[in-house]
């Protein structure tokens, strides 16, 4: 699809992008709000840890069978069908989970939730990256990336301010997906979304982009080992709860901030460079971190700079899967590229918990070191074949 393509009613395909962008940072806040309100709500129903971090688990099961079996029921029943099956699978999950008392339906209704939520992200992904065409991928993807950030980082914010007991926050979590969503909908009611799926599965466009989905299990791995284990790991330095909380919000910031730039880079200097720039930045600011644990403030700028080199991951990830895979097999790879995300989700806190508990003071940088060593040195011989 060429940038100046219209559709129904005049509208161009930037202000397509516009409406998408729109939706990705509802999504993004729904998904920051989900978070705190099933954690806080089964707190309250005295559900202990262990059960509260495999109802999170639970969601993550749900996107990757999103990302195996999206490609399928969207040649079936088509892009419009499925969203507006997406969008009343979460909402009705949402609305009811207030209403559930026991744990199994708490874990039905997170898996649906994620099973909705999961499919419009997907689509919405694979949507942006094929009307961005390749001379300004960059800048829309990051746009994307800043985007979903920020509302994921407004999504606890809002439920600070609603609170989070009884119906009313969920109800809320509810208007707002359906109020972001609802412009997605109708746009693909009026034009196609993205070309049917060539013939081929998983393993074989794995084989194709390979490196981009290493790209995507970094991403996944630094994202998600940084965000659970960060907080435990500066307060076992000492910085008490405030300060860890101000670190996990510079580490945050950073994220959002730096998306856009990262996409005008990646279009002017080129996908490769700029990936093994970020590989190294991402080593040097883990390096960076115990230097700086006792000064505040050079904390918060080598955490912001780390957010934003981990984050970038993920957008340049995208920018290169579109720039490698055309409109007919972009959803299978972004399929593909979501579900070895979420595998790097798996397997950086697990593996870095474990280093954690045997050395508790440097476990956590250790095994972020020795990852980020590998990845750069994987980085830069791919940048020279």
């Amino acid at each position: 699809m060429s940038g100046g393509e219209k559709i129904t009613g005049g509208l161009s395909d930037q202000r397509v992008i516009n409406f998408l962008l729109f939706a990705v940072a509802g999504m993004g806040m729904v998904i920051g709000m989900t978070f705190p309100l099933v954690t806080l709500s089964l707190e309250r129903m005295n559900f202990g840890a262990v059960l509260i971090g495999l109802n999170s688990a639970t969601g993550s099961l749900g996107i990757l069978l999103v990302g195996l079996f999206t490609g399928h029921f969207l040649n079936k029943h088509g892009a419009f069908s499925m969203m507006i099956a997406a969008c009343l699978l979460s909402i009705v999950s949402l609305m009811l989970m207030p209403l559930t008392g026991f744990a199994a339906g708490w874990f039905i209704l997170r898996f649906l939730i994620a099973l909705g939520l999961g499919f419009l992200w997907l689509i919405s992904e694979a949507w942006l990256n094929v009307l961005a065409g390749n001379e300004k991928r960059g800048q829309i993807m990051g746009l994307y990336g800043m985007a979903f950030s920020g509302g994921f980082a407004s999504g606890p914010l809002l439920v600070s301010i609603i609170g989070s007991e009884g119906w009313e926050p969920f109800a809320i979590t509810a208007a707002i997906l359906l109020f972001s969503v609802m412009p997605m909908i109708f746009l693909a009611g009026t034009r196609d979304t993205v070309e049917e799926e060539e013939t081929g599965g998983h393993f074989r466009i794995l084989g194709i982009g390979a490196f981009i989905f290493l790209v995507a299990f970094a991403a996944g791995m630094y994202e998600t080992t940084a965000y659970a284990l960060l907080p435990v790991y500066t307060l076992r330095e000492g910085l008490g709860e405030s300060w860890s909380l101000y670190a996990l919000s510079a580490l945050s910031a950073g994220g959002i901030v730096m998306q856009y730039p990262m996409g005008r880079l990646a279009d002017s200097m080129g996908r490769y460079a700029l990936m093994v720039a970020i590989a190294l930045g991402i080593l040097l600011t883990v390096i960076a971190i115990p230097y700086s644990i006792h000064s505040y403030p050079l904390l918060l700028v080598v955490l912001f700079l780390f957010g934003g080199s981990i984050f970038g991951l993920y957008t340049l990830g995208l920018i290169m899967l579109g720039d490698k895979f055309g409109a007919g097999s972009l959803v299978v790879a972004n399929s593909v590229f979501i579900i070895l995300y979420e595998a790097g989700g798996v397997f950086g806190p697990t593996l870095a918990g474990a280093a954690m508990d045997v050395w508790p003071h440097s476990g956590f940088i250790g095994f972020l070191v020795v990852s980020a060593i590998a990845f750069a040195g994987l980085t830069v011989m791919r940048r020279k074949n």
